[in-house]
């Protein structure tokens, strides 16, 4: 007989083991991918999951050693078993131990990877509300105000209107977007630009902001409202020949923050609210930020209108 006979069916035998156990840890990679959600959930797949590859490696191991030709005849099949229990648990535990290594880390990657993205997409959206801003035809509208003013003889009406316009771009151009700004200076920078639009509609807007003072110092992205508050006018106030009235305001549920903008304008018909450029950066901005803690909702308003309602996690600042 070949004395290396009995070292390769050695070989072979624990081969087949190995496959077991590598199909085992597959298949539980497979499953902890496709549960997906919070690291300390994939932990419970993983966990259960390696505990029953680890008992379908020991018993695999108890079949091909010990019930087809054992290796050992003085060792029955429960002692075999317990035996191998204990000789592969760190095995099972180490490999248990860098998967969920290897998993936090890639979180902390894609975290940072999120950070970076949003931090790019903020900027864009800074870019493109300047570019709004600075465009001739909101600024002719807005001077065009100021001029009929000042041919009025409504000098001091007209300062107060360049205050407004001045204090309204520097905000745009010194704001960093993709930090988080207060919700008591957000509304601020919104009555300013809406003061602006006033100019040009006069009794046609009505502006009814309802935040609440208890949470005025909670945190947003900076400039997050205003696509919306933006969008308002265009498809609400600048559309309609009678009075229409823009409501701004936030509530708290527990840990999550609403914010909303309603108004009474012509409201969905005929639209599709996934073709708007504000909804949609807006939906983008909030998916970079929050990932699926964040959710916006566009709807008919209570007076016909439509009401957007952006939720997010309550934050306040320090």
């Amino acid at each position: 007989m070949d004395p290396a006979a009995p070292h390769l069916d050695l070989v072979l035998r624990r081969l087949a083991c190995v496959l077991v156990g590598a199909t085992t840890t597959i298949a539980v990679h497979l499953a902890t991918v496709a549960i997906g959600g919070p690291l300390r959930k994939r932990a419970i797949v993983a966990g259960a999951g390696a505990v029953t590859g680890w008992l379908v490696f020991c018993a695999s191991s108890v079949v091909v050693f010990y019930l087809i030709d054992p290796v050992s005849p003085s060792m029955n099949l429960r002692e075999a078993f317990l035996t191998y229990l204990l000789q592969f648990s760190w095995v099972f535990a180490a490999w248990l131990s860098a998967y969920l290594a290897m998993h936090a880390l890639l979180d902390l990657a894609r975290e940072r990877e999120r950070t970076a993205a949003a931090h790019l997409m903020a900027q864009e959206a800074q870019l493109n509300m300047l570019r709004y801003q600075l465009n001739p035809h909101f600024l002719f509208n807005t001077l065009n105000a100021i001029s009929s003013l000042v041919l009025d003889r409504r000098n001091d009406e007209a300062e107060t209107m360049l205050l407004r316009l001045s204090r309204f771009l520097r905000h745009t151009v010194d704001s960093d977007s993709s930090h988080m700004s207060t919700l008591g200076v957000e509304m601020a920078v919104q009555r300013e630009y809406l003061q602006i639009e006033k100019a040009r509609f006069g009794e046609r807007l009505t502006v009814s902001c309802d935040v609440p003072e208890s949470l005025r110092d909670c945190l947003a992205p900076s400039l997050l409202l205003h696509p919306i508050v933006e969008n308002a006018i265009k498809h609400a106030v600048a559309q309609s020949d009678r009075a229409t009235r823009l409501w701004i305001g936030a509530q708290s549920h527990g840990d999550r923050l609403l914010l909303f903008v309603e108004d009474d304008g012509p409201g969905l018909a005929g639209t599709d609210c996934r073709q708007g450029i504000g909804w949609r950066n807006t939906r983008e901005r909030l998916d970079t930020l929050y990932g699926a803690h964040a959710t916006m909702r566009v709807s008919a308003g209570r007076k016909g209108g439509v009401r957007v309602e952006l939720e997010l996690p309550l934050e306040r600042a320090q």
